[in-house]
Protein backbone atom coordinates (compact mmCIF):
# COMPACT_ATOMS: atom_id res chain seq x y z
CA UNK A 1 0.00 0.00 0.00
CA UNK A 2 1.03 3.65 -0.90
CA UNK A 3 2.62 5.57 2.07
CA UNK A 4 0.46 8.14 1.03
CA UNK A 5 -2.79 6.58 1.92
CA UNK A 6 -1.34 4.96 5.07
CA UNK A 7 -0.12 8.59 6.04
CA UNK A 8 -3.66 9.95 5.65
CA UNK A 9 -4.77 6.70 7.60
CA UNK A 10 -2.39 7.93 10.55
CA UNK A 11 -3.72 11.20 10.45
CA UNK A 12 -7.48 9.85 10.45
CA UNK A 13 -6.66 8.06 13.82
CA UNK A 14 -6.18 4.37 12.17
CA UNK A 15 -4.06 1.85 13.81
CA UNK A 16 -4.67 -0.60 11.01
CA UNK A 17 -2.38 2.19 9.26
CA UNK A 18 0.24 2.18 12.04
CA UNK A 19 0.60 -1.25 12.24
CA UNK A 20 1.04 -1.56 8.42
CA UNK A 21 3.67 0.81 8.31
CA UNK A 22 5.41 -0.95 11.02
CA UNK A 23 5.32 -4.04 8.96
CA UNK A 24 6.60 -2.39 5.89
CA UNK A 25 9.44 -0.17 7.56
CA UNK A 26 10.40 -1.50 10.79
CA UNK A 27 13.31 -3.40 9.69
CA UNK A 28 14.71 0.34 8.26
CA UNK A 29 14.05 1.91 11.69
CA UNK A 30 15.76 -0.61 13.32
CA UNK A 31 18.99 -0.17 11.30
CA UNK A 32 19.24 3.55 11.42
CA UNK A 33 19.18 2.66 15.53
CA UNK A 34 21.22 0.05 15.08
CA UNK A 35 23.83 1.78 13.49
CA UNK A 36 23.80 4.92 16.13
CA UNK A 37 23.23 2.77 19.41
CA UNK A 38 25.91 0.07 18.34
CA UNK A 39 27.90 -0.96 20.83
CA UNK A 40 26.28 0.93 23.52
CA UNK A 41 22.71 -0.97 23.92
CA UNK A 42 21.54 -4.85 23.52
CA UNK A 43 19.28 -5.66 20.63
CA UNK A 44 16.66 -5.76 23.27
CA UNK A 45 17.13 -2.42 23.97
CA UNK A 46 16.86 -1.57 20.29
CA UNK A 47 14.07 -3.39 19.42
CA UNK A 48 12.50 -1.17 22.41
CA UNK A 49 13.58 1.87 20.73
CA UNK A 50 12.46 1.14 17.28
CA UNK A 51 9.41 0.81 19.24
CA UNK A 52 9.39 4.30 20.71
CA UNK A 53 10.33 5.80 17.38
CA UNK A 54 6.83 4.32 15.52
CA UNK A 55 4.51 5.61 19.35
CA UNK A 56 6.75 8.83 18.71
CA UNK A 57 5.30 8.22 15.02
CA UNK A 58 1.75 8.04 16.41
CA UNK A 59 1.64 10.97 18.46
CA UNK A 60 2.85 13.05 16.22
CA UNK A 61 0.38 12.30 12.83
CA UNK A 62 -1.29 15.38 12.99
CA UNK A 63 1.69 16.84 11.90
CA UNK A 64 2.02 15.26 8.99
CA UNK A 65 1.12 16.12 5.43
CA UNK A 66 -0.78 13.97 3.23
CA UNK A 67 1.14 14.85 0.39
CA UNK A 68 3.84 13.34 1.20
CA UNK A 69 4.70 10.25 -1.04
CA UNK A 70 7.11 8.25 1.33
CA UNK A 71 7.42 8.42 5.08
CA UNK A 72 10.49 7.57 5.40
CA UNK A 73 12.42 10.65 5.73
CA UNK A 74 10.30 11.64 8.46
CA UNK A 75 10.91 7.85 10.46
CA UNK A 76 14.59 8.33 9.82
CA UNK A 77 14.33 11.57 11.70
CA UNK A 78 12.36 10.43 14.57
CA UNK A 79 14.47 6.71 15.00
CA UNK A 80 17.96 9.02 15.19
CA UNK A 81 16.40 11.69 17.33
CA UNK A 82 14.81 8.71 19.94
CA UNK A 83 17.83 6.95 19.45
CA UNK A 84 20.00 10.02 20.15
CA UNK A 85 17.87 10.95 23.31
CA UNK A 86 18.33 7.37 24.45
CA UNK A 87 22.13 7.98 24.16
CA UNK A 88 21.98 10.96 25.97
CA UNK A 89 20.02 10.14 29.15
CA UNK A 90 22.84 7.01 29.21
CA UNK A 91 25.37 9.72 29.37
CA UNK A 92 26.81 7.99 26.40
CA UNK A 93 26.67 10.22 23.44
CA UNK A 94 29.59 11.33 20.50
CA UNK A 95 27.73 13.39 18.04
CA UNK A 96 29.37 13.10 14.77
CA UNK A 97 31.18 15.39 13.19
CA UNK A 98 30.70 18.79 14.85
CA UNK A 99 27.14 19.36 13.00
CA UNK A 100 27.34 22.57 12.37
CA UNK A 101 25.82 22.20 9.00
CA UNK A 102 23.32 19.53 8.65
CA UNK A 103 20.39 19.77 7.36
CA UNK A 104 19.71 16.50 7.48
CA UNK A 105 19.54 16.73 11.21
CA UNK A 106 16.06 17.27 11.46
CA UNK A 107 15.02 18.76 14.86
CA UNK A 108 12.23 21.52 13.90
CA UNK A 109 13.08 21.56 9.85
CA UNK A 110 11.53 18.54 8.99
CA UNK A 111 8.58 20.03 7.88
CA UNK A 112 10.84 21.72 5.79
CA UNK A 113 13.21 18.67 4.58
CA UNK A 114 10.23 16.73 3.81
CA UNK A 115 8.64 19.52 1.15
CA UNK A 116 8.50 17.71 -1.89
CA UNK A 117 10.21 20.43 -3.89
CA UNK A 118 13.38 20.85 -1.51
CA UNK A 119 13.64 16.94 -0.89
CA UNK A 120 14.11 16.75 -4.74
CA UNK A 121 16.68 19.33 -4.93
CA UNK A 122 18.39 18.05 -1.86
CA UNK A 123 18.63 14.86 -3.73
CA UNK A 124 19.88 16.35 -7.07
CA UNK A 125 22.69 18.16 -5.33
CA UNK A 126 23.82 14.57 -3.62
CA UNK A 127 23.45 13.28 -7.34
CA UNK A 128 25.78 15.48 -8.50
CA UNK A 129 28.72 15.02 -5.78
CA UNK A 130 31.48 11.86 -7.32
CA UNK A 131 32.00 8.70 -5.88
CA UNK A 132 32.82 7.74 -3.38
CA UNK A 133 31.97 10.89 -1.90
CA UNK A 134 28.07 10.16 -2.22
CA UNK A 135 28.08 7.22 -1.45
CA UNK A 136 29.86 8.05 1.82
CA UNK A 137 27.19 11.28 2.52
CA UNK A 138 24.49 8.62 2.15
CA UNK A 139 25.86 5.40 4.56
CA UNK A 140 26.37 8.86 7.25
CA UNK A 141 23.75 11.07 6.96
CA UNK A 142 20.75 8.57 5.84
CA UNK A 143 21.44 5.22 7.53
CA UNK A 144 23.94 6.53 10.00
CA UNK A 145 26.59 4.19 9.76
CA UNK A 146 29.15 5.11 11.62
CA UNK A 147 32.73 6.62 10.48
CA UNK A 148 35.35 3.47 11.25
CA UNK A 149 32.27 1.50 9.80
CA UNK A 150 32.37 3.13 6.13
CA UNK A 151 35.99 2.99 6.32
CA UNK A 152 36.23 -0.68 6.46
CA UNK A 153 33.34 -1.05 4.29
CA UNK A 154 35.14 1.25 1.44
CA UNK A 155 38.67 0.29 2.43
CA UNK A 156 39.79 3.80 3.46
CA UNK A 157 41.12 4.56 6.62
CA UNK A 158 38.77 6.78 8.97
CA UNK A 159 40.55 10.39 8.30
CA UNK A 160 40.20 10.15 4.92
CA UNK A 161 36.61 9.11 5.41
CA UNK A 162 35.99 12.17 7.86
CA UNK A 163 37.67 14.31 4.93
CA UNK A 164 35.26 13.63 2.43
CA UNK A 165 32.44 14.23 4.51
CA UNK A 166 33.91 17.75 5.30
CA UNK A 167 34.57 18.32 1.77
CA UNK A 168 31.03 17.07 0.60
CA UNK A 169 29.20 18.77 3.53
CA UNK A 170 30.54 21.97 2.15
CA UNK A 171 29.89 21.15 -1.52
CA UNK A 172 26.45 20.45 -0.75
CA UNK A 173 26.12 23.64 1.16
CA UNK A 174 27.44 25.83 -1.69
CA UNK A 175 24.98 24.19 -4.14
CA UNK A 176 21.74 25.19 -1.76
CA UNK A 177 23.29 28.82 -0.92
CA UNK A 178 23.71 29.03 -4.87
CA UNK A 179 20.61 27.94 -4.93
CA UNK A 180 18.69 30.50 -2.05
CA UNK A 181 17.75 27.37 0.26
CA UNK A 182 20.73 28.06 2.16
CA UNK A 183 21.18 31.82 4.45
CA UNK A 184 24.19 31.64 7.12
CA UNK A 185 22.79 33.64 8.83
CA UNK A 186 19.53 32.21 10.08
CA UNK A 187 19.79 29.54 13.00
CA UNK A 188 17.87 26.63 10.63
CA UNK A 189 20.02 27.58 7.54
CA UNK A 190 16.88 27.43 5.23
CA UNK A 191 15.00 30.14 3.75
CA UNK A 192 11.70 29.43 2.45
CA UNK A 193 11.18 27.26 -1.00
CA UNK A 194 9.70 30.39 -2.67
CA UNK A 195 13.05 31.48 -2.81
CA UNK A 196 14.73 28.21 -4.52
CA UNK A 197 16.06 28.99 -7.97
CA UNK A 198 19.48 27.88 -9.82
CA UNK A 199 20.01 24.42 -8.77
Amino acid sequence: MEDRILIRGLKNGNQKSLEKLMDKYYNYVFTIIYNIMRGSATIEDIEEIAADAFVKLWNNRNKLDSKYKSIKPYLASISRNTAINYLKAMGDIELPLEEDFLILDIDGVEEKILDKELSQILNQCIKKLEEPDREIIVRYYFFYEKVKDIAVELNMNESTVKTKLFRSREKLKNMLVKGGLYNENRDDGLISKSRSQGI
